[in-house]
């Protein structure tokens, strides 16, 4: 299995770029569901909360190249990739009702679902792709098509980023052997978000190490989405409603 040579200048560590990931999607959160949640219609938000909102949100748009990037790499690095998987579609599942609480006010949101199955499916795709691949490392159109309709699921589905993430998730796997091709590319498909290039200035500097990241931090990593979704859906539904 291929995997990004370790480069031997200083750098970010996995675990630093997890860091980033986790405090910039917090702020993209805190304005997605105690800003825009509460307020609901722009025209009745007070110019000051929408100012603020847009701050918020403009900062968070790093937080998803950076995890589809470190999705990337832990695909890389897996000894199981079917229980990869099986974490993330766990994690999705407890995460949906508290993602449905903080930005929608309702237990059950039909119309969209959280950022975890679009990783789930990201790393289907890869692996679909991978056991498509001849000596060489090129994927069979097989493998392509079949990465093609884990996009086309996610869509479907409306998971969070939808088929678009997908892509992101595919073209940084394809990419996987050249980092200024992987950050070239990455940043030119997240241009419709602003400020989301900017988080392959971070992800250039990754020096291809997992950093210290005990057990427990690991699980930590994986918890943070669900709990804090849950925390703010009871700021959002209970104090602020």
């Amino acid at each position: 299995m291929e995997t990004l040579q370790t480069q031997t200048r200083p750098g970010l560590s996995g675990t630093a770029l997890k860091l980033a990931a986790c405090i910039t999607m917090l702020i993209d959160h805190i304005g997605a569901s105690c800003i825009e949640a509460t307020y609901g219609v722009a025209y009745r938000t007070p110019p000051q909360i929408l100012q603020l909102d847009r701050v918020l949100r403009l900062i968070g748009r790093l937080a998803f190249p950076i995890f589809c990037f470190l999705l990337v790499e832990g695909f890389l690095h897996t000894h199981d990739v079917k229980k990869y998987i099986g974490r993330l579609f766990l994690f999705g599942l407890l995460s949906e009702v508290p993602f449905d609480l903080a930005f929608f006010k309702t237990p059950f949101h039909w119309g969209n679902q959280n950022v975890y199955w679009t990783l789930a499916l990201g790393v289907l795709a890869m692996a679909l792709l991978q056991k498509s691949e001849d000596a060489d490392g090129n994927a069979a159109w097989t493998g392509r098509l079949a990465a093609l309709a884990c996009a086309v699921v996610a869509q479907l589905a409306g998971t969070d980023y939808g088929a678009i993430g997908v892509a992101l998730i595919v073209a940084l796997y394809l990419t996987r052997n050249d980092r200024r091709y992987q950050c070239i590319i990455g940043a030119g498909m997240m241009l419709f978000e602003i400020t989301a290039p900017l988080a392959f200035v971070l992800l250039w500097f990754y020096n291809g190490e997992r950093g210290r990241c005990p057990q427990w931090a690991k699980w930590a990593f994986y918890g943070f989405y669900p709990v804090h979704l849950t925390l703010l859906a009871l700021v959002t539904n209970l104090l602020l409603a």
